[in-house]
């Protein structure tokens, strides 16, 4: 397993001051020990509201150089919720191949990169500027799931990294909506629109999309979102003060 250096000394770091394409994401992957977690572009996702907002996991600093992960303290690592965000986290940000480590409690935990948004993040003096944190963030909203399930889904959106195949644009034909945001600002900002045609998101909202909250629904993709890609997928999505942000992720489902 390939270590990403810069990535896991900074988070070790930060817990030591007290003592994150077709792999399947079990739900409780988080919470098992080393070699466990593997996630994709084509992904399961259980990620809940309360793992999503986790106070701990509200970054002050995103540089390395700059202090990092400061809300990360052991006492919240030790929280399946905390873990369960810092592994959605890596997984969207590093390549697969790349992973961090880190001991709590005296349990070894690996937290293993896959889709690879955000390649240059765990290199040696690697930084998360606004594209690192467009496209981690809405790859991270579009794992929230109501119930805290697993469910196959496939995220489609610029980033090469995110690019689907023929088989798989054949198998999840259900346009489901597009998320975007930064997870990493204090307060979070979180937001998703519902594909045209729609009118909820049981996946992320469950029955009523006034359960969403704390993710911010702007209504219908083609009034809040730019052109269409190739693959159905959404450009670039405008937040409620009218700024199009970059990096949105667009989920389809099997039928």
């Amino acid at each position: 397993m390939t270590k990403s250096p810069r990535l896991a000394l900074v988070i070790a770091t930060a817990a030591s001051l007290v003592q994150i394409g077709c792999a399947v994401l079990p739900e409780e992957t988080a919470d098992e020990p080393i070699g466990a977690d593997r996630q994709a572009a084509l992904m399961g996702n259980g990620l809940t509201f309360n793992g999503l907002t986790f106070n701990g996991l509200t970054f002050n600093g995103l540089t390395f150089n700059g202090l990092t992960f400061n809300g990360l303290v052991m006492e919240e690592l030790s929280d399946p919720l905390g873990r369960m965000l810092l592994s959605a986290i890596v997984s969207c940000a590093l390549p697969e191949g790349e992973a961090i480590g880190l001991n709590i409690e005296g349990v070894d935990y690996s937290f293993e990169g896959s889709v690879g948004l955000a390649p240059a993040w765990g290199e040696d003096d690697g930084e998360c500027g606004d594209n690192c944190k467009a496209g981690v963030s809405a790859c991270v909203i579009s794992r929230v799931n109501y119930l805290g399930q697993s469910v196959m889904v496939s995220v489609r959106g610029k980033d090469k990294a995110l690019a689907s195949t023929s088989e798989e644009r054949s198998d999840y034909t259900e346009r489901e909506g597009a998320y975007f945001g930064d997870i990493f600002a204090n307060p979070q900002k979180l937001y998703a629109c519902v594909a045209p045609g729609a009118s909820q998101i049981p996946r992320v909202c469950g029955p009523s999309l006034q359960g969403c909250s704390p993710i911010e629904v702007l209504g219908d993709c083609d009034d809040v979102c730019s052109r269409e890609l190739d693959d159905g997928a959404y450009d670039k999505c405008r937040d409620p003060s009218g700024k199009m942000q970059k990096g949105a992720a667009t989920v389809f489902l099997a039928p």
